[in-house]
This record gives structure tokens, C-alpha cells and sequence, in this order.
């Protein structure tokens, strides 16, 4: 059930997106606004994510919890790393978090890019 919510989520925010990118004005507006909005998710979602995972690695206490649905911005991403044995290098949040922000530009720039295809086959703009 919460998965099903979750692909719902990312759906209606996908559309969300591509309604907000395909309301600008010109084609570099389109481009200069997926780069901020990919840049500034790819950030929030490093630092969130990288919080989330040291408190998870390095406490034990109740604060566990809400880290733990931090860390969780950062699975699909963090699966490329493999399984580590005991707390993971300092190195190893500089790479997620790169990654974490290359990979969210990546999606709103692929939105743009199906933008600015669907308005070359109408020919607008």
C-alpha cells in the first residue's frame, strides 16, 4: 500500500514538473530553470540523505527513526555502492552525495528534454 502511495507521489510530481516546465516562455528559460530545479532538489536531497545516513550509522537513540527516513532519499542511489561492514568512510558521502545530485539533475533534464521534444512535433514556441 505505501509503495503504491509512493508511485503515486512520484507520478503526480513528474506531471507537476512537466506542467511547471512546459508554462516557460522560451527554450532557454526551459533549459536555465531544469538546471536550477534539478540543481537545488539534487542539494536538498544529498544533504537530507547523508544527515540521515551518519545519524543512522553513528547513534543509537531516538533520533534514529526520523534519520532513517532520510537515509532512505538515498537508496536507489546507494545500492550502486554495494554492502559495506561497519561505518562507511568519510569518502563514501561525498561520492553519494555527488551522485544524489547528478542523478536528480539528470530527471528534471530528461522532463525538459520530453518538453522541448513535444514542442518541436506541435511547433510551438
Amino acid at each position: 500500500m505505501v509503495a503504491l502511495v509512493l508511485l503515486l507521489l512520484v507520478v503526480a510530481l513528474a506531471f507537476g514538473l512537466y506542467r511547471l516546465l512546459a508554462a516557460t516562455r522560451d527554450s532557454r528559460t526551459l533549459w536555465l530553470s531544469s538546471i536550477a530545479i534539478g540543481s537545488s532538489l539534487g542539494i536538498t536531497r544529498a544533504v537530507l540523505g547523508c544527515v540521515g545516513w551518519y545519524i543512522v550509522e553513528h547513534t543509537g537513540s531516538a533520533i534514529q527513526v526520523p534519520a532513517f527516513a532520510l537515509a532512505m532519499l538515498t537508496w536507489p542511489e546507494a545500492m550502486v555502492f554495494g554492502q559495506h561492514r561497519g561505518q562507511a568512510p568519510s569518502q563514501f558521502y561525498v561520492q553519494l552525495g555527488s551522485l544524489l545530485v547528478m542523478t536528480s539533475l539528470m530527471m528534471v533534464c530528461g522532463v525538459a528534454l520530453l518538453v522541448h521534444v513535444s514542442r518541436r512535433q506541435t511547433g510551438e514556441r
